[in-house]
């Protein structure tokens, strides 16, 4: 049985970069038995997004591209909106700075058909630096969405926290709807210039909760374009911080816990032990062994900062799990 499948590309101000993302999926080789379509959400872009998408449409060089616009700001509710915009059975949520591999679409649907138990799949995904990043960048590639779990195919634990990075993340929409996140959704994700984050890990673990399995599938490759400006010192403690901030919601989720008084207690506490840690350790190292405070050093305190934050507002809003 061949499975539908719709690309979701979500999208603000990035035009440029959204351009080289449809120039790959124009590229796409895709067997003719498969009904594949593709949507751009326009979540209030005021470049020239809505132009690129229209010279595409125009082209007629990918199939059944369409523009829809999102207007309340952020990223979960783009990818709402993309769900809500399509009926296929498989939801591949693409971001617009990647650059996907010719076979992308393809293997996605093979594998979707060859695990029936499959909710969430997520691809093998490489950086593609504008500018070399400096040494000290390359042991955070993870949270620029780099991931690699090897050559071969591997089933995600099935208990405890675990995640697939949200570029090039494919669901299945039944699994989708089972776990209740158009109806639950706690982490909006990047939000305009704000640099939230932990919505497609939210997206994953909810799906896991409704009995689903996750996966990760190397040959679904994929680029992800990293620009200069992503990886100044400023832009990654944002986004490190914003990542910490969802760390423990994602955590009593992932651990199937209720977020009474006692679990949102214990989180604060494990949080506030952590950021004590970190920052008893930069005070030592600078004023005792006379180390300057570096860049490593600084990213480190902007994550445990964001726990902190992030403990702080489960704490006292609670959320749905």
């Amino acid at each position: 049985m061949s499975l539908s499948i719709e690309v979701a590309i979500c999208t603000y101000n990035n035009a440029l970069l959204l351009d080289r993302t449809l120039a790959t999926i124009a590229k796409q080789q895709v067997d003719s038995s498969i009904t594949w379509s593709v949507l751009v959400v326009d979540n209030n872009s005021t470049d020239e997004t809505a132009a690129i998408a229209q010279r595409y449409i125009d082209a007629g060089t990918i199939p059944q591209l369409r523009l829809v616009k999102e207007p309340q700001q952020g990223l979960s509710y783009a990818r709402i909106c993309a769900v809500r915009s399509t009926d296929s059975e498989l939801i591949a949520f693409v971001d617009d700075d990647c650059l996907l591999s010719p076979d992308w679409v393809q293997q996605a649907v093979t594998f979707f058909q060859e695990h029936l138990q499959a909710g969430a799949v997520g691809s093998r995904v490489k950086l593609l630096w504008e500018v070399p990043p400096p040494e000290e960048i390359l042991p955070f590639q993870g949270y620029l969405s780099a991931y690699d779990r090897g050559d071969l195919p591997l089933q995600m634990p099935s208990v405890g926290n675990t995640y697939l990075v949200g570029a090039g993340l494919v669901v299945r929409r039944s699994a989708l709807l089972a776990s209740g996140w158009l109806e639950k959704t706690a982490l909006v994700g990047r939000n305009g210039k704000c640099l939230t984050a932990g919505d497609d890990s939210e997206i994953v673990l909810r799906i896991r909760n409704a009995g689903y399995e996750l996966w990760y599938n190397p040959a679904m490759q994929l680029q992800h374009y990293i620009p200069q400006k992503r990886i100044s010192p400023q832009y990654l403690q944002r986004l490190i911080r914003g990542i910490g901030q969802s760390q423990p919601f994602l955590y009593v989720l992932g651990n199937r816990l209720q977020p009474n008084l006692a679990v949102r207690l214990s989180t604060c506490g494990k949080s506030m032990r952590y950021f004590s840690k970190v920052l008893t350790s930069i005070i030592y190292r600078n004023l005792f062994q006379a180390h300057p405070l570096t860049a490593e050093r600084l990213l480190y305190l902007n994550h445990s900062l964001g726990r902190l934050q992030g403990a702080l507002q489960l704490f006292l809003r609670g959320y749905q799990v």
